[in-house]
């Protein structure tokens, strides 16, 4: 499955995070789902882990930062995020 364009990083990780949370996501959503994870697999899993990341320490800010750019740099690159 084709994952949709999305006008932001935001926007992406929101809907990524709803289906994540939804258990009882249809077989459509399922394929988005795992066609979203699939473009998140290929950061580092530093950086997945980045991302999840809720601590508020400005350590984990800049770290949650570089993984939001390298992860917009590869959505971008995909036509799923504009530039």
């Amino acid at each position: 499955m084709k994952v949709p364009a999305y006008s932001s990083l935001s926007a992406f990780l929101a809907h990524y995070h709803a289906l994540r949370s939804d258990p009882s996501r249809g077989s459509d959503n399922e394929q988005l789902f795992a066609a979203m994870s699939a473009v998140i697999a290929t950061l580092a899993p530093e950086a997945r882990g980045a991302l999840d990341s809720v601590e508020d320490s400005a350590r984990a800010k800049r770290h949650r930062e570089r993984a939001e750019l390298q992860l917009r740099r590869e959505l971008a690159a995909r036509g799923i995020v504009a530039g």
